[in-house]
């Protein structure tokens, strides 16, 4: 993930936790209990602050893939802990959304149409089902109790954000059309699916935090729209 995001040249604090056997409950292939993953977050939140000098109004978590869906995780259970969550080509599967705190909690997600690990549209994988990103938004919606407008924004061409409005924590998703199970514009050799350092630019700015990774690029609005929300 340091590779991927970049983060450490944010102006803020940034931890790495692995999970272990690199996974995280509650995935079906997770060697731990969701009880002892949400124990060692918090352990690692109480370090940090026994440590430095933390603004307990700004604590964020941010993840890919399986990591994306312990963040949404998270989320569900610790949002007096976490101001808000952004998850990256997230597996939802099912436990992560299930006896959730109803405390309204800023939510980003970032996921690409044509993603083959983690589809878009839900489906199963190691035998669990797992939902899909329009599921997992409409969760959000009532649970941030958004009753605006959904605005729509093409970033890119490749990439649209919808920003659901008048809400109790903000809300906003980014469809990367074509996109894969990639961490977006990410640095890498090949030519990325969307700007360099994309997905690392959103996150910080939805979690309003300044500082960027060199060599990143300007990602500019090409259009807009708004629809009712549903």
């Amino acid at each position: 993930m340091e590779g991927y995001t970049q983060f450490d040249a944010a102006d803020a604090i940034v931890a790495y936790p692995q999970g272990v056997d690199k996974a995280w409950s509650p995935a079906p292939y997770a060697t731990t209990s969701a009880e002892e993953d949400l124990d060692f977050v918090h352990t690692i939140v109480d370090s940090l602050r026994a440590t430095y000098s933390v603004d307990d109004n700004a604590i964020f978590a941010a993840g890919l893939s399986n990591g994306g869906g312990f963040a949404a995780f998270l989320a569900c259970r610790m949002p007096g802990t976490f101001r808000s969550v952004a998850t990256v080509s997230a597996a939802y599967y099912e436990g992560i959304h299930s006896e959730c705190s109803e405390r309204p909690v800023g939510r980003l997600d970032i996921h690409g149409t044509d993603d083959p690990v983690v589809n878009y549209e839900g489906g199963v994988r190691h035998g669990t089902a797992y939902s899909s990103v329009t599921e997992v938004m409409n969760q959000h919606q009532k649970r941030n109790k958004c009753v605006g407008d959904v605005q729509t924004v093409r970033l890119t061409n490749d990439a649209v954000k919808e920003t659901w409005t008048a809400c109790q924590a903000p809300l906003q998703h980014i469809r990367i059309e074509g996109g894969s199970h990639v961490w977006p514009g990410r640095p890498s050799k090949d030519k990325p699916e969307v700007g360099r350092g994309f997905a690392t630019d959103t996150v910080l700015d939805f979690f309003g935090i300044p500082g960027r990774p060199e060599g990143t690029e300007e990602h500019g609005v090409a259009e807009s729209s708004q629809r009712p929300a549903t």
